[in-house]
């Protein structure tokens, strides 16, 4: 990516590191046209969408021999871009609706609040934010005629992020081991024309919690395999099963992690912390002090993270197209600087983050090949 000529919303040289920005040079990454599509127009058939929670296509193809299912299909598989930031909240919204995340405003694990002057977590919300105002985009099902069913744990019904992304939605619970049968079930309710999905998140707690490099991950890489063989046998003849995911993962641990509250004098600039380590994304007390802050923090990191002033991310298309309207709802939720991990370097404030953000070794939201590329299959059952 060239640089673009004029003051601070010039792009800077891109890291050869860094798959470019998802709507870079007029592209459009191809998450955004998985789900949304079947609902606003469906064909005549059952269709039922796996997610598969932090898999990314690096990670399958260098576990092949976990993958049984998976490796007899992997002909038909094909890697497709995902959103930035790679984070579930981000990408599931723009998979579900096929807004932009510019559009959406969903803009990382937790986005700035204006409202609150707070990171709002875009999984479990907070009961002073209503989702439904949040984002008030229209979804596709809530438009559309095809009957839909939500498969997930019971405590996903009417959470923060259902009532933003599966408006119009019908809900199916499952427990941990009765997945296959609670797809099953809800394919009949859907009825011969319906649609179901299922968000699996085994992969990505268990690279989370242990790392990819772990056994726990590949115990649940080789389940999910399993758990797609079962689908395969048990759904209607016919079935079109589309199986795909919302990012890939990398590992992490502390020697490649910079904390910034071990350095106060940049920390002191910040109001609201948000994003996650590997997208950071930060509110200034005062936005003037965004260009100081991004020279002290490229000074500081070099090349361990690229960053961005919030002008540079929108000129270069992380979000949505270079010079897509913005909305004041959603312009006000954006970083005023953005940095972006490279390599497996974090960058975080862990003075101003839960406890056990600081233990996770696994770790997604940068645009490296490894975060960036997700799978997509689709194949009748």
């Amino acid at each position: 990516m060239n640089p673009t000529p004029g003051g601070a919303s010039a792009v800077p040289d891109w890291p050869a590191d860094l798959l470019p920005p998802p709507f870079a040079d007029g592209v459009r990454p191809a998450q955004l046209d998985v789900l949304a599509p079947l609902l606003r127009e469906p064909a005549p058939g059952l269709d039922v969408v796996l997610l598969l929670d932090g898999l990314g296509s690096e990670l399958l193809a260098a576990h092949r021999s976990l993958t049984p299912v998976l490796r007899r299909l992997e002909d038909r598989i094909t890697p497709i871009r995902t959103v930035f930031p790679a984070t579930t909240a981000t990408a599931m919204v723009s998979l579900l609706t096929g807004l932009l995340p510019l559009t959406h405003g969903v803009l990382g694990y937790t986005t700035h609040d204006p409202a609150t002057r707070t990171a709002l977590n875009q999984l479990t919300g907070d009961p002073r934010v209503r989702p439904e105002a949040w984002m008030p985009e229209p979804t596709p099902q809530e438009d559309g005629a095809r009957r839909a069913i939500q498969v997930a744990p019971a405590r996903h019904r009417g959470s923060h992020l259902s009532r933003v992304a599966y408006r119009g939605w019908d809900f199916q619970p499952h427990g941990r081991h009765d997945r296959a049968d609670a797809v099953v079930i809800a394919a009949r309710r859907a009825g011969p024309d319906g649609l179901v999905h299922l968000h699996v998140d085994d992969v990505d707690h268990a690279g989370h919690v242990h790392g990819v490099a772990s056994d726990a991950w590949r115990d649940a890489l080789a389940e999910v395999d399993a758990l797609i063989g079962t689908l395969l046998r048990r759904l209607p003849a016919g079935t079109r099963l589309t199986v795909t995911a919302d990012h890939g993962m990398v590992d992490t641990d502390p020697a490649v992690t910079v904390d910034l509250a071990t350095h106060p004098r940049l920390a002191a600039q910040v109001a609201v912390v948000a994003g996650e380590a590997r997208a950071l994304a930060l509110t200034l007390h005062d936005s003037a002090y965004a260009p100081g802050l991004a020279a002290g923090l490229r000074e500081l990191l070099g090349e361990r993270a690229l960053v961005l002033e919030r002008e540079q991310a929108l000129a270069a298309g992380l979000w949505a197209p270079p010079g897509t309207p913005l909305d004041p709802r959603v312009a006000a939720r954006l970083p005023e600087v953005l940095v972006l991990g490279r390599g497996r370097h974090t960058v975080d404030d862990y003075s101003r983050r839960p406890e056990g953000a600081r233990r996770m070794v696994g770790v997604h939201g940068s645009l490296t090949p490894a975060e960036g590329w997700v799978p997509l299959l689709r194949v009748d059952a």
